[in-house]
């Protein structure tokens, strides 16, 4: 698996973590996607935080997770992301991924996108980073 694919199956991650509840993540209009980031950021002030994140990304691993196994797989995903990326976040090779394996991806690029170094996204850190990084 080469840097780039595994670098582009963690964008499309990201994408999907902030796309949570979204039929597909890549279609996904601005507007749909600035509701979704505005509704998880449960404080209101304007930024999600990691633990707004992160409560993000588990949601987005139960939405998925259709047959409530606790696992996802390609067939849950598809139409979201490529087999190529599913491969390259199964860290376990096992055609499944685990919270762990979804969590984990899409963590890495928090801090590539929190271009300030705060600590905490802006909407516009996420939209800037989704749209320069080819989603």
């Amino acid at each position: 698996m080469s840097l780039l694919t595994m670098r582009r199956a963690v964008i499309a991650c990201f994408a999907l973590a902030v796309l949570a509840s979204s039929g597909l993540a890549q279609t996904e209009p601005p507007a749909k996607m600035k509701e979704r980031f505005q509704a998880a950021d449960k404080n209101h002030d304007g930024f999600l935080d990691r633990e707004e994140y992160n409560q993000l990304v588990v949601e987005a691993f139960y939405f998925r997770d259709k047959n409530k196994d606790g696992y996802l797989t390609v067939d849950e995903l598809t139409g979201v992301v490529s087999p190529e990326v599913f491969k390259a976040i199964d860290r376990k090779g096992d055609g499944k991924l685990t919270l762990d394996e979804w969590t984990n991806a899409l963590f890495v690029d928090f801090d590539r996108a929190d271009t300030n170094h705060d600590g905490q996204l802006s909407y516009e850190e996420l939209e800037t980073y989704v749209r320069t990084s080819g989603r």
